[in-house]
């Protein structure tokens, strides 16, 4: 009997606990004047057919925010946010991320809670006129691998000539206006006809109308 109500008394007591700890926690989240650091997806507005940023655009923002509770704790939890939107009407005069104008965006987007102030003090942006331009496609024949006594006996053939470079003006400008592939392989004997991939893949800004052409050349051997 004893321990039958000892037993009891612990239950008891473990309700009674657990009462008084679910109403002081929904007490405590019924007051305000609670701060919290939150992020938000950042979503840029700008002419992508004109312009187009040479550095990643931040993805998030982060902010002090301020409220009820029970307000932040919906927000800390909420999955299907949301992104906040941020135009950027001239670009190229554009340098870096107005963290007030953001701060006002915000509060329009999340009324329930009060927007203190924006977590870093600016974000560097960078974007360029986004240009096309046409690039001659020449094969690097000083460099071509022939085996010892063997010459190249033809026109080298490539198709297409010419391809188009989509991207940063700057970039761009600075290619020149050839660009020159490299045969792959050992030294050669033997007549050469395959694709060869444009040496630009690197540069993920730019984006190529074709990324490969065909190269081809008849090789042959001096005679003694």
């Amino acid at each position: 009997m004893k321990t039958a109500t000892s037993k009891t008394d612990l239950k008891a007591i473990f309700i009674s606990l657990l009462a008084a700890i679910i109403f002081w926690v929904m007490n405590a989240l019924n007051k305000d004047g609670y701060s919290q650091r939150m992020s938000f997806p950042l979503q840029f507005s700008y002419n992508d057919s004109l312009y187009i940023p040479t550095q990643p655009l931040p993805e998030k923002i982060s902010v002090n925010v301020s409220g009820n509770g029970w307000n932040l704790l919906r927000k800390a939890f909420a999955l299907d946010i949301t992104p906040v939107k941020y135009s950027v009407e001239k670009p190229l005069k554009t340098k870096y991320l107005n963290t007030g104008s953001l701060a006002d965006s915000l509060s329009e987007y999340i009324k329930d809670v009060k927007v203190n102030y924006v977590v870093a003090d600016r974000f560097d942006l960078e974007f360029d006129r986004k240009v096309s331009k046409q690039f001659t496609v020449k094969v690097d024949s000083a460099s071509i691998p022939l085996k010892e006594r063997y010459v190249i006996s033809s026109l080298i053939n490539v198709n297409p000539r010419t391809v188009t470079l989509e991207g940063p003006e700057s970039v761009l400008e600075g290619m020149g206006s050839v660009i020159y592939v490299k045969i792959p392989g050992k030294r050669l004997q033997d007549n050469f006809d395959d694709e060869i991939k444009l040496p630009i893949s690197q540069n993920s800004l730019i984006k190529p109308s074709k990324d490969r052409v065909a190269v081809s050349f008849e090789v042959s051997e001096l005679l003694k």
